[in-house]
Parts: C-alpha cells; sequence; structure tokens
C-alpha cells in the first residue's frame, strides 16, 4: 500500500485539524447520496470495472458508482478507494479483485453491504453506528466471512489463504458453520475455510493502517468537493455506460406510475 502515501500525507494531517469542523456542515450543504459506493479515489493507470451483466472491463473513473453485481480489478502500481457514504470505506490495493455482491439501503435508515475478494488485499473502515440502523457490512473469500458492526481491518486473499487484520474493534469470522473473533491488534488466518493460525499485528501492519487514517482525510474532502460540484451544477452525476433496469426496480417504477394516476 506504500505508493499511496508516498504524496499528500503532510496534506492530510494538516487537513486532518480543520477538516472535522467544516465537513459535517459541506455534508449537509451538499445533501445525501443515495446508497451507493462511489470511486473516489484513483492511484495510478490500471482500475477497471466490469458492470453487472457486461462482459468488457473499462477503466475506472473517480467519482464512478459502483452497484451491485459489479467487479472492480486494480492492477500493478495502482490503488483504488470506494466510499459508502461519509463514513465507510474500502481501500483496494494494488493487484487486488473485489466484487460488490450486495449494496442496498434496508428500512431503518441504513444499509446492507457484502463485499467478495478474489485477489488482493482489502482495508475497510466502517462507520460505528452499525447496530443504530440495524446496518450489515460483510467481506467474504472462499467461504469465509468477516462480519462487523463497526470497525477498521484487512482482509486480504493471498493463494487462498483468507488473512484478517483488526486495527480497531472487533471482526466475527465465520467458516464452516465456526465463528472466530478477531479482536483490535490481532491477526488471523484461514485455509480451505477453516481457521489456521493466530498472532499479534506487527509494526508494519501498524504503521500501514496509520498512514491510511490520516490518507483517508483527503479522500473525504475529494468526495465532498465532488457532491458540492454536482450540487451547484459545475458537474454531472455518475451515469451507468451500461444501463439495466433488474425486476425490483421495474416493479417500483411500476408502483409509482400507479401513485401518479391516483
Amino acid at each position: 500500500m506504500n505508493p499511496l502515501f508516498k504524496r499528500g500525507v503532510f496534506l492530510s494531517l494538516v487537513i486532518a485539524l480543520v477538516l472535522p469542523t467544516q465537513s459535517r456542515s459541506q455534508e449537509i450543504a451538499t445533501g445525501p447520496e443515495s446508497v451507493q459506493y462511489v470511486i473516489e479515489d484513483i492511484h495510478g493507470s490500471d482500475v477497471q470495472v466490469l458492470e453487472d451483466g457486461q462482459k468488457k472491463w473499462e477503466s475506472a473513473e473517480e467519482g464512478q458508482v459502483v452497484e451491485s453485481g459489479d467487479e472492480i480489478k486494480v492492477g500493478a502500481r495502482s490503488e483504488a478507494t470506494l466510499m459508502l457514504g461519509t463514513d465507510t470505506s474500502a481501500h483496494l490495493d494494488e493487484n487486488s479483485d473485489m466484487k460488490v455482491s450486495q449494496i442496498a439501503a434496508n428500512e431503518t435508515g441504513g444499509f446492507l453491504s457484502r463485499l467478495e475478494i478474489f485477489a488482493g488485499r482489502v482495508l475497510a473502515d466502517v462507520k460505528k453506528n452499525l447496530t443504530e440502523t440495524h446496518s450489515t457490512f460483510e467481506i467474504e473469500s472462499n467461504g469465509v466471512v468477516c462480519g462487523v458492526r463497526g470497525t477498521a481491518f484487512e482482509v486480504a486473499n493471498v493463494g487462498g489463504e483468507y488473512q484478517v487484520s483488526t486495527h480497531e474493534g472487533k471482526v466475527e469470522v465465520s467458516s464452516g458453520g465456526e465463528i472466530h473473533t478477531v479482536t483490535a491488534g490481532n491477526f488471523s488466518s484461514f485455509r480451505n475455510g477453516k481457521f489456521s493460525s493466530s498472532r499479534r499485528l506487527e509494526r508494519p501492519e501498524i504503521a500501514r493502517f496509520q498512514k491510511w487514517r490520516a490518507f483517508r482525510q483527503v479522500v473525504w474532502k475529494k468526495r465532498l468537493k465532488r457532491l458540492e460540484d454536482i450540487r451547484n451544477h459545475r458537474r454531472q452525476p455518475w451515469l451507468r455506460k451500461h444501463p439495466h433496469l433488474r425486476r425490483e426496480l421495474k416493479l417500483k417504477k411500476r408502483k409509482w406510475l400507479r401513485r401518479e394516476r391516483k
């Protein structure tokens, strides 16, 4: 993850001091977005998205919306950060491949999110009030599922070995009917769907997360700027290159039309 932090780290530390008092008011001013993942930051030239139902990979763009069924692949010397609202993010390291299996709003103002990792490493920084809105955030790989209620952790798929590093809070890893808890400051690995080993996080792993947490403020600021530009008509919202209507969307449209006719 080192290339991401070679530039802008000092700036991010400065922003961290002044942003908290400004960002919330900016967020309110720009208005809320629907429950969706947005690619807010791209480093490098090899980040691609395969939209649901398509066969052709296309270059990703900052501001691009990634929906359920979409897959994002990050090549060598490249990285990408997706954000869900203001407080939840997923950072893909180089040589990573991840699919958004599900992203949807629930009935209590929260969301349902499930990501699937085929290769590489994803650092997830999840907002802390998931329980209040009955939200769920899960990451799956090779039959192993991580479920959290607000924490920061890394998941890696390295040669079929599923690795979990928890930096804050705790992560519940379910596999083969068993549940293994990985608490803050610990690393656990799983192979063939079974628990393999555990240890304390090492200094380089902790330092990598600390650098990410500082840089995240820069990504956050870019997101707020994008929303403000959309609100002030300086930028168009993202439009899918291959629009498609799923059955549930068609049903919603029909219900809306019925209400309009009444």
